[in-house]
């Protein structure tokens, strides 16, 4: 699913965008620096809400390069078209998708204690909508935060994860 032939790829991260009832749309300058910067995948990592959201980012990025995942706040349509959790590999690595459950506080000790994650070396994941990259034992544990939602952070967020056979590389950026 993902073509990992260049020596690097840039994979936009974005999540919670509860659309429409934080916002109407997924913030222009999201797109844009994902646009700008020429994003090779754009990855979503559950709540997106409605399924339109969804077929605009494909409408824009192209349909094999959204990978999205369900969360638990989204639409029967996405529900019944994606899964709550993906398992992808690129350069040797291999990656999980999901969107996590519960509160904000001690994510990564929860993640742990209901999915095995000994396998993984990245794990992306929302729900929280707080930004996190934290490297725990050789694992990553990336979490972009929310663009539009201030329910559990004062920042608004999405991120960048730059891969290749020599590095992981995650990115926050703040709104």
């Amino acid at each position: 699913m993902i073509d990992d032939s260049k020596d690097e790829i840039l994979i936009g991260l974005i999540a919670d965008t509860h659309i429409p009832s934080r916002c109407a749309e997924i913030p222009k300058i999201i797109i844009d620096d994902f646009l700008d910067k020429s994003v090779d995948y754009v990855f979503h990592l559950g709540d997106f809400t409605e399924y339109r959201v969804y077929e605009g980012l494909q409408d824009i990025f192209g349909k094999d390069k959204v990978i999205g995942i369900r969360g638990n706040m989204d639409d029967s349509k996405i529900n019944a078209e994606l899964p709550d959790r993906l398992e992808l590999t690129a350069y040797g690595y291999n990656i999980l998708l999901l969107h996590g459950w519960g509160g904000p506080n001690m994510v990564i000790r929860r993640l742990k204690k209901h999915v095995d994650l000994k396998k993984y070396h990245i794990i992306l994941f929302g729900h929280i909508h707080k930004p996190l990259t934290e490297k725990v034992e050789n694992q990553y544990f990336i979490n972009p935060g929310t663009p539009t939602d201030k329910k559990f952070t004062d920042l608004n967020s999405y991120g960048f994860l730059t891969l290749s056979k020599e590095k992981i590389k995650p990115e926050i950026r703040y709104l």
